[in-house]
């Protein structure tokens, strides 16, 4: 299959396994990250698409809203589940494995990381150092307004001030 075509399927796939993780509380935020916020965190799920092929690796991961790094934090785990061909049945089966991936093995992943202070205290917390700072910081003091512009931007979330709300709430 042509790079055109693949990368045009490759769109849909992603796509569509963003609108099958809509009842979940997630959104296509950009072309590559599906992402839902909760207080104080933005859990994501990006799609890295291989240049060598029609297939998908994904990271899942937690952003701490208050966080400055100037990425997103790929700090969860990553499945290679996600290869395509050029028929109909192929993207179908694709879109569907992914999707239930996403919910059998990322869903309970980021359930299971919710909890601020198990993030900040456990030693198997996903959370580099720094996260955990920037996360402690924001329970004690509020969160800093250009690390909160800073982890929107990074993930394409249109909607900064529901932030501002979840801290002062």
């Amino acid at each position: 299959m042509d790079k055109l075509r693949e990368r045009t399927l490759a769109r849909r796939i992603v796509r569509t396994t963003g609108r099958n993780m809509k009842p979940f509380g997630y959104a296509l935020t950009k072309p590559t990250f599906i992402c839902r916020e909760y207080p104080h965190l933005i859990a994501f799920f990006h799609f890295h698409k291989f240049t060598f092929g029609p297939q998908f690796r994904v990271h899942f991961g937690i952003r701490v809203l208050n966080s400055a790094l100037p990425a997103p934090a790929l700090n969860g785990p990553m499945s290679s589940a996600g290869a395509y061909r050029e028929d109909e049945q192929s993207v179908r089966d694709c879109i569907q494995k992914l999707t239930e991936m996403l919910i059998r093995d990322g869903l309970p992943w980021v359930e299971s990381w919710l909890a601020p202070e198990k993030l900040i205290s456990d030693t198997a917390s996903p959370l580099s150092e720094d996260d955990k700072a920037s996360l402690s910081s924001a329970l004690k003091e509020g969160p800093d307004s250009e690390h909160l512009s800073l982890s929107y931007a990074l993930l394409g979330i249109k909607s900064p001030n529901q932030a501002l709300q979840l801290f002062s709430g």
